[in-house]
């Protein structure tokens, strides 16, 4: 693959379709020098969808919240990697667990709504998506109910580890393949309603940050706090710069 091309694919879907081939082959005309702000450029569009063109009704809509689902898989994995440490998420902890009540408000606004006419199509993508992740969930289910995760070691225990974070990760992918195909065939949430939810997002993840960077000074930082801060910190940044550009299109 020509390297022109696998920078195009880092542009936001209605830019490469509208302006792919003009990007590519100003790439390939400037050579070496230009992949680097190809790429910043690429990124910098991901944050500003007032500036995409609408080539399909509701694109716009779809891609972000496929996005907004894929940062939010993201985190997880790495919150379930590192810990959550002065993190939670149970009602018994309401002051550790309160950074997930914007978060939680947010994807409620941002949830697509179903349409009458195409919930049979929605029902047949759900089971397609989903299917393969779900038996591969029951199948970890059933080796842990057999006992099979009871103290394993050497070679076990790391295939166990690996087919664990393999099934996470193959989970968390269809999840957002299936938010983009549903994107299709049920009614995406206006640009004021993904404005509203992305800033409730970025502000729960901002609480979060907030609360592991409060944490690490009163105990001590590692490696793996700071990176978890970092995370939670750009990504509220990122939801934050998007939300506010969404107000720039018409709900």
């Amino acid at each position: 693959m020509r390297v022109s091309t696998a920078l195009v694919r880092l542009y936001p879907p209605a830019i490469r379709e509208r302006w792919g081939s003009a990007i590519a082959e100003e790439v390939g005309r400037a050579g070496p020098r230009s992949w680097l702000n190809s790429a910043i450029g690429a990124g910098r569009l991901w944050l500003h969808p007032g500036d995409w063109p609408e080539t399909t009704e509701g694109e716009t809509s779809r891609v972000v919240a496929t996005a907004l689902v894929a940062v939010s898989v993201v985190l997880t994995l790495w919150l379930r990697a590192a810990g959550v440490g002065s993190l939670s998420a149970t009602v018994d902890r309401p002051a550790s667990s309160a950074w997930l009540v914007p978060i939680l408000a947010g994807f409620a606004l941002a949830t697509p709504l179903p349409r009458r006419s195409g919930l049979g199509r929605l029902v047949t993508i759900v089971i397609r998506t989903l299917a393969a992740p779900a038996l591969s969930f029951g199948f970890l289910c059933l080796l842990a109910n057999l006992g099979a995760f009871d103290h394993p070691a050497g070679v076990t225990r790391v295939l166990f580890v690996g087919c664990y974070w393999a099934t996470l990760f193959f989970g968390g992918i269809r999840i957002c393949v299936l938010v983009a195909r549903a994107g299709r065939v049920v009614v995406m949430p206006s640009a004021h309603r993904l404005h509203i939810a992305l800033l409730l997002v970025a502000t729960g993840l901002a609480f979060a940050a907030a609360q592991s960077l409060a944490l690490a000074l009163r105990t001590s930082f590692d490696l793996g706090s700071v990176m978890l801060i970092c995370a939670l910190a750009t990504s509220a940044a990122a939801l934050l710069v998007t939300g506010l550009d969404l107000r720039r299109r018409r709900p």
